[in-house]
């Protein structure tokens, strides 16, 4: 028997069962979210190294995660906030120097950091090495299906897995509905 008629096998005992038709549907459509948000993650990645102030940094993150979160089934129309633990680090290049002088009673040491400067556009400026973006310290997500138990467990672990939380940091609550009564 080849992987081909394996596979067939599969599938007629996924198709006779419906509670594993279920289960395997949602595991493929969960498979597709992480494949795609990776995918928009990558194109957009340009614009974030394009150096963002913290605020538009969150402001950038807030709406990759409504917009993901959206597409969890039975979310609905979604708000999201993200507050940031700290600011951007930037790390300079330095030329460090460090000398050490022999006496009698003691080492002395002396470490002299100097940082490189280049010349950019008739403009000095150091050398830029490495930028470190804030740390992400909370989110609060609300949403029309927050009350639906399974779409809270799938906004847990979509947020803990795309900016490394834990479910203590992320609040999911239901959407007021008040606005859309005011439209009408």
């Amino acid at each position: 028997m080849n992987v081909f008629d394996k596979f067939k096998q599969l599938t007629h005992k996924i198709k006779a069962d419906k509670k594993s038709l279920i289960i395997f549907a949602c595991g493929m459509l969960i498979i597709v979210f992480i494949m795609i948000s990776e995918i928009d993650f990558e194109k957009e990645k340009e614009i974030v190294d394009n150096e963002l102030s913290d605020s538009e940094y969150c402001s950038y993150l807030e709406s990759k995660i409504k917009k993901f979160v959206q597409n969890i089934d039975g979310a609905g129309k979604t708000e999201v906030i993200i507050t940031l633990a700290e600011t951007t680090e930037y790390i300079y290049a330095t030329d460090d120097k460090d000398t050490r002088k022999n006496s009698s009673n003691n080492n002395d040491y002396t470490l002299q950091k100097d940082y490189v400067i280049i010349d950019n556009n008739n403009n000095d400026e150091g050398l830029l090495i490495k930028t470190i973006e804030p740390k992400v310290r909370g989110v609060a997500i609300s949403c029309e299906g927050a009350d639906n138990i399974k779409v809270q467990e799938q906004i847990y672990s979509t947020v803990e897995a795309l900016l490394d939380l834990n479910t203590s940091d992320i609040s999911i609550s239901k959407l007021s509905l008040s606005e859309e009564k005011y439209e009408k």
